[in-house]
C-alpha cells in the first residue's frame, strides 16, 4: 500500500477489513482450540463490538483479536518487539497499529513480555544491527509517549535500544 493511499486511517475498503478480520477471529478461535462456526462470526462481531454496518465496529474487532494473536502466539518476547509490532509503512496493518497497540497494552502480562523482549534484544545474543531492526516497534513507541499510554520506564529502554 502506497503513503499516499494511507492518508486517512479509514484507507482500507470496508469488504477487505471484514475479511482481515475474519481471519484473524478465525485464528484466535483455532489458538482458543474451539470449533469454527463461520455462522457465529458476525455473531461474535456483533456481541462484543456492536453494529455490522458501520467501519469502526470492524476496526475495534480487527484491533483486538491481532492484538490477542499476538500475545497468544508469541514464543518469544523479542519477536513482538522484532516482528510482530514492528509495524512499517509496507505492512497490511499499517494503519491501524495504534489501535493494535492499544488493545495489547490493555492484556494482563503484555507489558511484562515487551519488557521481557527489550531485555532480550539488548543482551548479549542480538546485535546493534538486529535492535536497529525494530525501528517500526521504536516509532510506534514514540508516537505512543503523548497518548498516555506507555509506561515512562519502558519508553527510556526503548530510546536506549534504539540508540545502540
Amino acid at each position: 500500500m502506497a503513503a499516499s493511499s494511507r492518508a486517512s486511517p479509514l484507507s482500507m475498503k470496508l469488504r477487505e477489513l471484514k475479511i482481515k478480520v475474519y481471519e484473524a477471529w478465525e485464528f484466535l478461535s483455532g489458538y482458543r482450540g474451539c470449533v469454527l462456526l463461520p455462522e457465529n462470526f458476525k455473531v461474535e462481531v456483533r456481541k462484543e463490538f456492536g453494529d455490522l454496518r458501520y467501519k469502526e465496529t470492524w476496526i475495534r474487532a480487527l484491533a483486538r483479536y491481532e492484538a490477542l494473536n499476538a500475545f497468544h502466539d508469541c514464543l518469544d518476547a523479542h519477536s513482538l518487539v522484532l516482528h510482530t509490532l514492528n509495524f512499517t509503512e509496507d505492512r497490511w496493518d499499517y494503519e491501524f497499529r495504534h489501535r493494535i497497540f492499544d488493545e495489547f497494552l490493555i492484556i494482563p502480562d503484555a507489558l511484562n513480555l515487551l519488557k521481557l523482549g527489550l531485555e532480550q534484544l539488548m543482551s548479549d545474543s542480538f546485535s546493534s544491527s538486529d535492535r536497529r531492526g525494530a525501528d517500526g516497534f521504536y516509532q510506534l513507541v514514540a508516537e505512543q509517549q503523548g497518548r498516555d499510554r506507555f509506561p515512562t520506564e519502558l519508553t527510556g529502554r526503548i530510546s536506549i535500544a534504539h540508540a545502540a
